[in-house]
């Protein structure tokens, strides 16, 4: 609340500042369109040449203080001819605006920020404004596009706030590579993720969030995303998996405007498995103390976030000023995240105009505490739900320690922590609060651009930048924790604790120079450009661990207290790719354009003598309506067509040995031979869509089919007998990504004081491995496991004719004619419970598919005079995922099923035909090494993703509108099959996929929205 308050003092005091400033005369007057009379709201009435000025509101009405009877007002809105009318001795100003022909045809940011009219792309490209985005505001920005793109698939990582989101646009490509799309700022590339990601199901590891979530919604204008090769082109191989395009908020010119919004949320955990509290594992019932659920575990979180904003521009220059604070506490006890944006830009121009210079400056500072995992090491999620039924809250949380007078410490309160069984489990408190989790992270992003205007079609512009970001995570674990993570238990042999830090830095240093020409030569008009740039990324990872071994002395927690012996590790990783870029784009009477690009890279990951690869790109559209006479109705029809080759190079250092030193500072040499003959991935890509508006922009609909081939695929594999080394790499195989996207943007009602503008986006991607590889042999390999699931019954795999994303899960042991064997006494003779399961393999398992057949989001938007309503409703169609949560609750018997079963031993159930008792059947069937096709589920899903209501008050005293809405997010399910959410996975960054194993529940969130301008 202090912050909250310095906030509004802040905000009051320039608001005062800013009204101090307001003196002379009073204009009033209002703001209509020439063509039907209707009132605009959000027009700009600027007096020229100064930063006073103001916007319409609804009503298409203003009101604005003015120097003088000398000062001259000047209207603009896009899509209109601006107007500029001398005040003079007049006190009531009406402007009627003329409808522009030239910039009806909507201008859009393209690929390295260049501005191209809409109608002349040749590829497909959505938009989301900044409304959108805050409407019901998420820490993660990201996660505000949910159904809002066409083909985009969001999975979020289960890490609470901050944490990372996957995005998907038209499936995945590479096997071994980063399947995520580029994110681009004002036209500048940043760095990804700037810490670790999830890579396995029972240690995996933190999620350390990515490039996205640094950035403060509020600061965002609009989003545009590059689906398609051919949009992303320009960017090279980072743009391999499409491009997200950010416009930050610049000033207006004319305008000083200081704004202020607060967004506060309260979650609750929602869909999570549910405990029964009546027997012990023996299936035994209990008495006494209530036993510990995971209702008793979960808190209510919430989330603050405060942001204030100063704008001011004149027509020479322009600044932006802007803070963020989040405060979040999460769902999950001891978890906190904090985050505070700092962002200024500025824009002059100078002699002339012909100089125009920009900077952008990002700072972010973020720090949390036990930010949730999956899996089962060092997770309270995995404790808490496997904690004894004979066990309950005060036990478990109030007493989770007791004093050891003999050793003179703390020590963990728990006498269930067998190492020897399958098992290992201990006080959800105990790792909470004596294996806490901590993390930071600064991260420092400056944009600067030079444009020189040697005349109206011609200009020169130069670009760099700086990214960068360090990360700091450590774990301190007490005495007494279980000794399963570190790799030795006796009874005489008590373990002192451990020590576990992580250091990672990253930069990002970017440049570019772009030469543009745009001129018109009779009925053909040029769009031309030629480029060079150039991108140098440095990783340093520095790891200090006390690994499997205790630290020397009890719960010291420092580098000189590490295990005689151990010694840091430190990984360092470089690349620079050097690049020349052409593009053309030639119109011909503005109903025809041919678009060429063309672009080379120099890598240094490549091998020296072979490190250059060249990638074209060729688009066509055609402007139907501008070709031949179509209905009124009809204000365009367009067809376009595109074909696209796309290179992306490898990580660094495949092409050299690669020893190191382990924790212990021993020598290890390379298991994997340098691969000499590295080349970079390439993929083909056609595209065909089509576009139509009717009614001018009522009702649009945007149509592509796409396919996508990627070879040159980077697999590593058992080199032939008597080789130098284990391993090593190839280049082959070959997958494909083909389907379609529809988007459908329209107004059916708009009226003086209603609006309701709604909007559907379907997408459906099919991936199929063509081909794989051969083994050194020469014999060609159709199964590839990429993901092997550790000790459970689980595996990810690529195998020929499948698909990226296909799981392999164990299926009953059965007999030869196909049926379920029954477990068997000594005699031979049938028992009343299945043989068990076979192996997770695809000889003998059931291979499922994670990914989504159809993806499907619906946004709607209703306006009736002040009042605004907005919802989101997305859709994922097709698709299994895997619960092994629920395999291991049942087999320890904390679930609810293990309770009901329990409840009626002698219940009968029927499976296949085949009568077991049920009892009986569940242990045969649980656990993580049972038969885990039991828990596969449907990964279907409906829900509502966002809604808000609020009202917005103009020209409230000094303000110039306030607008006070509630929200929700993730409310409830139309439809779901799983018991938990499908769309939250393991990791963002692995190919850990289909599979939740003790994640973050999902949650549901209610809270309010403010905003101020003034």
């Amino acid at each position: 609340m202090k912050q909250l308050n310095l906030l509004m003092a802040v905000v009051i005091l320039l608001c005062g500042t800013t009204m101090s400033m307001a003196q002379g005369l009073t204009v009033s007057g209002t703001v209509t369109a020439a063509e039907d009379g209707n009132p605009i709201p959000g027009v700009n009435v600027v007096v020229k040449g100064t930063t006073t000025g103001t916007a319409t509101n609804f009503d298409g009405q203003f009101t604005l203080n003015v120097p003088g009877e000398d000062a001259v007002l000047s209207v603009s809105f896009i899509g209109y001819t601006a107007q500029e009318i001398t005040v003079g001795k007049q006190s009531v100003i009406n402007f009627a605006l003329e409808a522009d022909v030239e910039q009806l045809n909507e201008v859009v940011v393209t690929a390295l920020g260049i501005e191209r009219a809409q109608e002349s792309l040749t590829y497909s490209m959505q938009s989301i404004d900044s409304e959108g985005l805050t409407m019901a505001k998420d820490p993660n920005v990201a996660n505000s596009l949910s159904g809002r793109v066409a083909g985009m698939q969001l999975q979020r990582s289960g890490s609470g706030a901050g944490g990372s989101v996957k995005i998907n646009l038209r499936g995945n490509r590479s096997a071994s590579g980063n399947n995520n799309p580029l994110i681009v700022v004002d036209g500048m590339p940043i760095a990804g993720s700037g810490a670790s990601q999830p890579g396995s199901l029972e240690d995996p590891g933190r999620d350390g969030g990515d490039g996205f979530s640094n950035i403060n919604p509020e600061d965002i204008e609009s989003i545009n995303v590059l689906k398609g090769a051919a949009a992303s082109a320009l960017y090279g191989s980072q743009a391999a998996n499409g491009v997200i395009l950010i416009t930050t908020k610049r000033a207006k010119e004319g305008q000083t405007r200081v704004s202020f919004s607060s967004n506060f949320m309260t979650e609750s955990a929602y869909l999570y498995p549910e405990m029964q509290t009546k027997y012990d594992a023996n299936g035994d019932a209990i008495s006494g103390e209530t036993p510990f659920t995971a209702d008793d575990f979960y808190q209510n979180g919430s989330t603050w976030v405060n942001s204030i904003s100063l704008a001011s521009g004149t027509d020479k220059s322009s600044y932006y000023l802007s803070y963020a604070n989040t405060d979040a506490t999460g769902i999950m006890p001891t978890n906190e995240f904090s985050r505070h944006n700092f962002t200024f830009n500025a824009s002059s121009k100078m002699f002339d105009d012909k100089l125009e210079v920009n900077t952008t400056a990002f700072y972010i500072t973020q720090e949390g505490t036990n930010r949730p995992s999956s899996g089962t090491y060092m997770n309270p999620i995995y404790n808490a739900y496997l904690t004894p039924r004979t066990l309950g809250l005060s036990t478990i949380k109030n007493d989770y320690e007791v004093f050891d007078s003999g050793r003179n410490i703390y020590v963990q309160n728990w006498d269930w922590n067998n190492v020897s069984s399958e098992i290992a489990n201990e006080n959800p408190y105990w790792i909470l609060n004596r294996a806490k989790a901590e993390e930071s992270r600064k991260r420092l992003m400056l944009f600067g651009s030079a444009k020189y205007n040697f005349n109206d079609w011609l200009w020169l512009q130069g670009r760099a930048s700086v990214d960068r970001t360090a990360d700091i995570w450590n774990r301190n674990v007490h005495a007494t924790t279980n000794a399963i993570y570190f790799g030795t238990h006796s009874e005489t042999n008590l373990h002192h604790g451990g020590y576990f830090r992580d250091d990672f830095n990253v930069q990002q240093l970017y440049g570019d120079m772009i030469l543009n020409a745009n001129k018109k030569f009779g009925d053909i008009s040029v769009n031309g450009l030629l480029g060079t740039a150039v991108r140098d990324e440095f990783s340093e990872f520095q790891q200090v661990t006390s690994g499997k071994r205790s630290i020397e002395k009890t719960n010291m927690f420092t580098m000189a207290n590490l295990p005689t012996g151990m010694v840091p590790v430190l990984t360092q990783a470089q690349r620079q790719v050097q690049s020349v870029f052409a593009s053309a784009n030639i119109g011909y009477r503005e109903m025809l354009f041919l678009d060429i690009t063309g672009r080379n890279d120099w890598s240094s990951t490549l091998p020296a003598d072979n490190n250059s690869y060249f990638y074209p790109s060729v688009g066509l559209t055609g402007v139907i309506n501008q070709m031949a006479d179509l209905p009124d109705a009809i204000s365009l029809l367009k067809v376009r067509a595109n074909y696209t080759m796309l290179g992306n190079d490898a990580a660094p250092g495949l092409t050299v040995l690669q020893h190191r030193f382990d924790e212990n500072g021993n020598f290890v040499y390379a298991d994997t031979a340098p691969f000499e003959d590295l080349k970079p991935e390439l993929s083909t890509s056609i595209e065909l869509g089509g576009e139509l508006e009717l009614f001018q922009g009522k009702f649009y609909m945007d149509f592509n089919y796409y396919k996508t081939n990627t070879v040159n695929q980077l697999f590593r594999i058992q080199a032939p007998t008597g080789a130098d080394y284990t391993y090593q790499y190839v280049n082959a195989g070959d997958i494909e990504n083909r389907g379609f996207e529809l988007a459908i943007n329209a107004m059916p009602v708009s009226q003086d004081n209603f609006t309701w503008t709604t909007g559907l986006n379907f997408g459906r991607n099919v991936n199929e491995v063509k081909e794989l590889y051969k083994d050194a042999a020469g014999n060609e390999v159709l199964t590839e496991i990429i993901t092997n699931g550790g000790n459970t019954n689980y595996n990810q795999i690529l195998r020929k004719g499948g698909q990226i994303g296909d799981i392999v899960v164990s299926d009953f042991i059965r007999n030869a004619d196909g049926s379920i064997a029954y477990a068997q006494d000594n005699s031979g003779n049938n028992l009343d419970y299945p043989a068990g399961a076979g192996n997770a393999s695809v000889e003998e398992g059931i291979i499922a598919n994670s990914n989504p057949k159809l993806l499907a989001g619906w946004t709607n938007s209703f306006t009736y005079k002040g009042i605004n309503l907005n919802m989101v409703i997305d859709g994922r169609f097709g698709g299994q995922v895997l619960g092994l949560t629920d395999a291991y609750m049942d087999q320890v018997g904390t679930s609810a099923r293990f309770g009901e079963v329990n409840a009626n031993p002698d219940a009968i159930i029927t499976v296949e035909g085949n009568t077991f008792n049920e009892r009986n059947y569940l242990n045969a069937v649980s656990g993580r090494t049972g038969v885990t096709s039991e828990y596969l589920y449907d990964a279907t899903n409906i829900r509502l993703r966002e809604l808000s209501i609020g009202y917005t008050f103009n020209k409230l005293g000094p303000l110039h509108d306030l607008t006070v809405s509630a929200v929700g997010r993730n409310l409830f399910f139309f439809y779901n099959d799983a018991p938990f959410d499908p769309d939250l996975v393991v990791s963002s960054g692995g190919m850990v996929q289909g599979v939740q194993m003790f994640g973050l529940p999902t949650t549901r969130s209610f809270g309010f929205n403010v905003r101020v301008n003034f």
